[in-house]
């Protein structure tokens, strides 16, 4: 089967971490074997995916060569192997992927296969960290009742991981402050959004506090530049939390806790960045109970939640490459990268 997998250097990485300037794709297509499924796993096979800022980074930074690039798929199940079953079949001639049979979750017959592809790292960052950390009541426990005046604040709002996390946090039952440009103040609004402010203005941090003084927690979608510093001004009066989805090196600013989290932790598996150099994270069970939660309950919640405007990138496969470039030159906002590779 074919796949995209990375293709650059150990040098060529370090580099680009330490400069920013990546040059060329980075990528190739490459025939790789069909992978063979354990015990209770699944044979997806692949129709379409969404593409992720992360991807560009690991193709840039973090993947070793050879490593298979994406996270955000959808398809059908092709085999599924039980404690019982011991043979599995290999399909050949088109792509494939296999997942653990308990982190999968059926769509509902209303969502395009495009649509089910972006509740893969969008919304489990926006579960992660309102959910399971910054203590947003989950949604399959019923809406909570008296929060309506209970604000959080989340930055860079017009992201993918924006749009979904205000859905979960209106959804759960409270105010939701964000932040965008002025261009999508009326796509934040849709999306449940219930006040939002301009994120250049000079006065945006202090408009917020005056507006909603009891305001205590943040999240930062966007976690680059002085958003977490944004994030922490709004907060600091209560000495409040900012979960942040990039790491800015710092655990407290003046007061405010600062957590930093990567999405790959729900997977319960030690991983490092930039490896062999790089941080490694440990296991966090905990977020593995939490997607299973999540994707659990996802086929019901998928039907009260919009997806991300989207954006389809003709060519299959072959011509993701142009989504990528995209992404990495900051010209994607307010919609979501989606293509059909099969």
């Amino acid at each position: 089967m074919k796949a995209l997998v990375a293709d650059r250097s150990i040098v060529s990485r370090l580099s680009n971490y330490s400069c920013g300037h990546p040059s060329g794709d980075g990528v190739k297509i490459q025939t790789i074997p069909v992978p063979e499924i354990l015990a209770n796993e699944i044979l997806v096979r692949v129709r379409s995916v969404a593409l992720n800022p992360t991807d560009f980074k690991h193709i840039d930074i973090v993947s070793p060569r050879g490593a298979i690039i994406g996270c955000d798929y959808s398809g059908t199940v092709a085999r599924a192997l039980y404690m019982e079953d011991s043979t599995p079949t290999a399909v050949l001639l088109v792509e494939y992927l296999k997942i653990p049979g308990d982190l999968a979750w059926k769509v509902p017959s209303s969502v395009s296969d495009e649509e089910a592809a972006t509740f893969g790292v969008s919304a489990v960052t926006a579960m992660l960290a309102l959910n399971a950390r910054l203590g947003v009541p989950w949604l399959d426990s019923g809406k909570s009742q008296g929060q309506e005046d209970t604000p959080i604040f989340i930055y860079s709002g017009s992201t993918a991981a924006g749009l979904y996390s205000i859905q979960l946090a209106k959804l759960a039952g409270l105010k939701v402050v964000t932040t965008a440009s002025p261009k999508s103040h009326d796509l934040v609004k849709e999306y449940g959004a219930d006040d939002v402010f301009d994120y250049r203005s000079p006065t945006a941090a202090e408009d917020i506090i005056r507006a909603y003084p009891n305001i205590d927690r943040a999240l930062d979608c966007f976690s680059e530049g002085t958003s977490t510093e944004f994030c922490a001004n709004v907060v600091r009066r209560n000495r409040g939390w900012v979960v942040t989805l990039l790491d800015s090196g710092k655990k407290d600013l003046d007061g405010v806790r600062v957590d930093f989290m990567l999405a790959y932790s729900v997977f319960n598996a030690e991983f490092q960045w930039l490896p062999p150099v790089g941080p490694k994270f440990h296991k966090v069970p905990s977020d593995n109970d939490a997607l299973r939660r999540f994707y659990a309950a996802l086929p019901e919640i998928a039907l009260k939640l919009k997806t991300p405007p989207l954006k389809n990138i003709d060519g299959g496969l072959e011509n993701l490459t142009t989504g990528l470039d995209l992404l990495r030159q900051g010209k994607v906002s307010g919609t979501k990268l989606v293509a059909t590779v099969f």
